[in-house]
């Protein structure tokens, strides 16, 4: 079962523009504590990397059912 990080970004100069991200985590990560431990470092680097943005929600888990899903 592959698990993922989920995390709503929005823009630092317009919080009301925001996007759902999503970082796939490969086969090793098997529980939801495994894609905790690994979320954070992950988005600090998607962080770095992209300073407009900013992390404003995240979650650790399976694919949402349906597209409609919040974060």
């Amino acid at each position: 079962m592959l698990y993922g990080l989920y995390f709503l970004t929005c823009l630092a100069d317009n919080p009301a523009h925001c996007v759902t991200r999503v970082h796939l985590f490969s086969d090793e990560v098997q529980t939801p504590q495994q894609c905790l431990s690994v979320a954070q470092p992950q988005m600090a680097a998607w962080q770095n990397a992209h300073g407009r943005w900013r992390v404003t929600q995240f979650r650790c888990g399976r694919p949402p059912k349906s597209d409609g899903t919040r974060i």
